[in-house]
């Protein structure tokens, strides 16, 4: 059984979230050795019993009654799983107080009334707040249940060990030493502390001889800094403060703009929010890939701008430098393995990393100015009534969005969604969101497959919708297989304000290194065993063997391979078709593929719609803990991707 333990200060919103988390579910009992009464309850969680009880308030670690006592004593023994309520109307005080409570014990930190801070233009980093805090924080509005469910999924994680809280530790400056001869002799940190302000609770915890020891250090600091409790308050404070202003920031609100939000709170809404984030993917594609403004060029017998726009887009010019690496490193490196290994496995490795993200940074960066500007919160009440039809609600949004420039941000993002029954099916299928590294390669193969510019652009257009639809289609259909119930959209809708850079850039970097950290070591790592495989020669026997499954489409062995490399990474696929056939110019490649139209579009669908890289499938796994399920979407998409590209090259080849 979990046990569960609710932390605060009066005021911070305790009781009313441990109502609504229990709802009809409490109780009264008495706490163990006290005459004390507590409120508890027992309910499960992922099929997992936990017993929560609402601690009695405690304004400081400055005891005054027997109740706030039995709170500070619980601090002290370290028992369960912690979780202290930070007050969002007052930040600065209930963080100093989280502050104490994490130097003595590990704990999970909400930011409870996240709708007072919101409609204040009051942003909290939450990531950077983590990282200075070394334990989750959570930010929720326990009266309308926003963050409920994140919570007690991070309270669950932390009981199995799957996030590992450090004990705080602050630096004490001119009394540090002090404080370090304390925690010899104590042998915690966060009693010496205490102990050192003159807490007696802290002082009964140890033993005599400590105690005398204790008190020589105190006076030894009163004499050459003044009092030891003051000089250690005044440290923690320029804690909180540096805390804070590392972690939030205050943007100036406007009143709201009603001829917007009759915009999108119209029946057009939706049509006007997805017009909204077309202009978003069209702005950062054109950037970095030159598509699809390359193919509207084209179309307009512009062939010399759009091959200008692609030169100097930035997949171009970051893929060409690396080539030239590669060029310069083959000519002056003596032969041998570890050669072939730099300039065939790390390179193009590392190459495709740098490539591609880029891609995945502007596109986050261009959706957290939307999102920071209150924007994307009426675009998600907007898209709800259209994402109701699947048993969404429109906050899916949000994971949709992000998902486009990568998908392993985008499950994670899921953890936004209040109800387990929305997370968990958005989560198995994020995967049909055509992500950046997907589009890249669609972009190559249909630039140089079809001649036709309407024919290039309006492949992945179509793509791009039946992406859509695939996504939608299969939430409702592994809703309606789990016997998920419905969701209700809960969110909160922020004042307009102008975007804040600061502010976008801490969303931008929480989203985007999940590229480099996640997705970069897997490209990274299945890079160098494609090397490997093609060294050792394995590479054509895999694809001659996996042929077979594809030999209704009469797909090449070497493409064959390529696509079972794009398992593991999308970026890979390239790479392995230039290794096989020995050269790295793609007409040439494709010219030895020598596909059909029919052939080509079946490749494409193919690639859209199989599994996308072996980091998602990791995250998706992370973010449901169920093999069950990761294997049927999985297998799903596997099945769906080569029924839909067989069903295209059967159609295509009869026209």
């Amino acid at each position: 059984m979990l046990k569960i333990y609710l932390i605060a200060q009066p005021n911070a919103g305790k009781t009313t979230l441990f109502n609504r988390i229990c709802g009809e579910r409490c109780y009264v009992a008495n706490w163990p050795g006290k005459t004390v009464e507590v409120h508890q309850a027992r309910f499960f969680h992922h099929g997992i019993e936990i017993t929560l009880t609402d601690l009695p308030g405690i304004n400081s670690f400055k005891t005054a009654s027997v109740e706030e006592g039995i709170t500070k004593e619980f601090i002290f023994s370290r028992e369960g799983i912690a979780v202290i309520l930070v007050n969002g109307e007052s930040l600065f005080r209930s963080i100093y107080f989280a502050v104490q409570v994490l130097e003595l014990r590990d704990a999970i930190v909400v930011i409870n009334k996240a709708d007072y801070l919101e409609k204040r233009g009051v942003h909290v980093n939450v990531e950077a707040l983590k990282a200075r805090l070394g334990t989750e924080v959570v930010l929720t509005n326990a009266i309308r249940g926003i963050g409920i469910n994140q919570l007690l999924d991070r309270c669950i994680d932390a009981a199995k060990g799957r996030i590992r809280a450090k004990r705080l530790r602050i630096d004490y400056g001119s009394i540090e030493q002090f404080v370090e001869r304390a925690e010899k002799i104590v042998g915690d940190r966060g009693i010496a502390v205490k102990a050192l302000e003159g807490d007696d609770y802290a002082l009964s915890l140890i033993s005599g001889e400590a105690r005398s020891e204790i008190r020589k250090i105190s006076d030894e600091i009163s004499e050459l800094y003044g009092d030891p409790e003051q000089m250690i308050a005044v440290q923690r404070y320029r804690f909180v403060e540096e805390v804070l202003k590392s972690s939030v920031k205050e943007v100036k609100v406007s009143r709201p703009s009603e001829r917007l939000d009759s915009i999108f709170f119209s029946r057009a809404g939706p049509f006007f929010a997805a017009v909204l984030l077309f202009l978003l993917l069209f702005a950062s594609l054109s950037l970095n890939t030159g598509f699809p403004l390359n193919f509207l060029f084209r179309f307009f017998g512009m062939d010399e701008a759009a091959e200008v726009l692609e030169a100097y887009s930035l997949v171009g010019m970051i893929s060409g430098l690396f080539d030239s690496l590669s060029e310069h490193l083959s000519s002056i490196l003596p032969d041998s393995a570890i050669k072939d290994l730099i300039v065939h496995g790390i390179i193009p490795g590392v190459g495709a990393i740098a490539s591609f993200f880029p891609l995945v940074l502007i596109l986050n960066f261009l959706m957290s100015l939307v999102e920071d500007s209150g924007l994307m919160a009426r675009f998600a009440v907007s898209m709800d009534r259209f994402f109701s039809f699947f048993g969404l609600t429109g906050k899916s949004s949000f994971p949709f969005g992000i998902s486009v420039a990568c998908n392993v941000p985008g499950a994670v993002a899921t953890r936004i969604l209040e109800t387990d029954s929305e997370r968990i099916r958005v989560a198995l299928a994020i995967p049909f969101i055509i992500c950046q590294a997907r589009l890249l390669i669609l972009v190559l193969f249909a630039a140089f497959l079809f001649s036709s510019p309407f024919v290039q652009g309006a492949s992945i257009v179509f793509l791009y919708i039946l992406s859509a639809l695939l996504f939608l289609s299969a939430s409702r259909l592994y809703g309606g297989m789990m016997k998920l119930g419905r969701s209700d959209l809960l969110i909160e809708l922020p004042p307009y304000h102008f975007p804040s850079l600061r502010v976008s850039w801490w969303i931008t970097w929480q989203r985007s290194r999940a590229f480099i950290f996640k997705v970069g070591k897997f490209l990274l790592f299945f890079s160098v065993i494609l090397w490997l495989l093609n060294f050792l020669g394995i590479s054509d026997l895999i694809g001659k063997a996996i042929s077979a499954a594809f030999s209704p489409m009469n797909f090449s062995p070497e493409l064959c391979f390529s696509l079972l490399v794009g398992f593991f990474a999308k970026e890979l696929i390239i790479s392995s078709l230039a290794v096989s056939f020995g050269t790295s110019d793609f007409r040439e490649i494709l010219s030895m593929l020598n596909l059909s139209f029919a052939q080509s579009l079946a490749l494409l669908v193919f690639i859209s719609f199989y599994t996308p890289c072996a980091a998602t499938v990791a995250t998706v796994y992370s973010e449901t803990r169920s093999i069950k399920l990761l294997a049927i979407s999985v297998a799903f998409q596997l099945f769906l991707a080569y029924l839909l590209a067989l069903a295209t090259y059967s159609i295509f080849s009869v026209i």
